[in-house]
């Protein structure tokens, strides 16, 4: 079986490596495609670095879009040259997009999955219409997202779970949990735009809670950059899964950019803080939209039991403020970690007109 598959962050990475080593299991594969230090080790030699792809903001977009197009351009050729059997990308909304829309006017009966839905639940719904020419099935990690798709009449929408599960909950706080985590993102752009906004709530954590130790957890190739910023700190500073994985398992609680992680926090019952520093088109968006929840747990569970912090400027006294009604409560501990039981249950089986299925069945369903 011939696989090409695109991720454009670490997130898509992970997702792509574990559908890779599914497939490898049962068919002779052949994977070609896009990613990053995730994918290569399952065998995936990558067209181009994936961090050409790894923009965060119309920002970003705009000085990096000569490079975006051709990244484009050298995508779309590549699966026409190739002509795979499926074609898997991950993530990446817009990039995604405009390489199925690609691929799909020089190749019309390829086959095409987008892996992770767009989250049209929370804004621009008629996205899922817009999308259904261009993909023969969306694989949904959050429960709820192929009802939604039947409602708005999108593609074929599938839940296949999602890999945050994996992190493993630990049943009761633990005296080893005495790490105070940071998550400021994937990114350039959103670690840069973020983690300055956390240093109110970390220099206060420092302060009122001594016992607990700083750590943060730097997406791959991000370690120069975070050390960078946080050069006057004794923050310790880990890069990668496997150290990521275990800051998370010591983690008393945490303040992450909204993401994957907060959902894998909530699998391993973290308490913590969410924030967003957003640029101006974002938070308009944002705005029109109702204030929608941004946290995964909550989402899922379908009341906002994490804080959320968002905003264009200025965010870092709300995210003290939250951190300190975290910290300083018991309750506010405990209600957490009673909301993320919940998120556990409504994601371990998908819903009764929805049930969950296997990623790697989906794709060779295809074949």
């Amino acid at each position: 079986m011939r696989l090409f598959v695109v991720a454009g962050e670490s997130s898509g990475d992970q997702l792509g490596a574990d559908l890779v080593s599914q497939l490898q299991q049962r068919v002779e594969l052949d994977v070609t495609g896009v990613g990053g230090s995730a994918l290569h080790e399952v065998g995936l030699k990558s067209l181009f670095p994936m961090s050409d792809l790894a923009v965060m903001g119309w920002r970003d977009v705009y000085l990096r879009l000569p490079l975006l197009l051709f990244r484009l351009r050298q995508t779309i050729d590549a699966i026409v040259r190739q002509k795979p059997d499926v074609v898997v990308l991950i993530d990446s909304q817009e990039f995604s997009n405009r390489v199925a829309a690609g691929v799909r006017k020089r190749l019309p009966n390829a086959r095409i999955v987008l892996y992770v839905a767009p989250s049209v639940w929370a804004w621009k719904p008629e996205r899922a219409q817009q999308i259904k020419p261009l993909y023969d099935e969306v694989l949904a990690v959050l429960p709820f997202e192929p009802r939604v798709f039947a409602e708005l009449d999108g593609p074929t929408c599938t839940y296949v779970g999602h890999m945050a599960e994996r992190v493993q909950a630990t049943q009761k706080p633990s005296e080893l949990q005495s790490g105070f985590l940071l998550l400021p993102g994937s990114r350039d752009g959103e670690i840069n735009r973020n983690l300055n906004e956390m240093t109110l709530a970390r220099k206060w954590v420092q302060q009122a809670h001594p016992n607990l130790n700083q750590t943060l957890a730097a997406a791959p190739g991000r370690m120069n950059l975070v050390k960078r910023l946080l050069q006057d700190t004794d923050i310790q500073i880990g890069e990668g899964r496997e150290k990521f994985k275990q800051f998370v398992a010591g983690a008393h609680a945490a303040i992450a950019v909204s993401g994957t992680v907060t959902l894998e926090l909530g699998f391993a019952g973290v308490p913590h803080v969410t924030t967003y520093l957003a640029e101006a088109k974002q938070i308009k968006n944002y705005e029109a939209n109702g204030r929608p929840l941004i946290n995964l747990n909550n989402i899922i569970v379908g009341r906002k039991f994490v804080p959320e912090v968002i905003g264009e400027r200025a965010l870092g006294a709300e995210i003290l403020q939250e951190t300190q009604n975290l910290l300083d409560s018991d309750k506010q501990m405990n209600l957490q970690r009673e909301g993320f039981e919940e998120m556990r249950a409504k994601m371990q089986n998908g819903e009764p007109e929805a049930p969950r299925q296997n990623v790697a069945d989906r794709i060779l369903s295809l074949v």
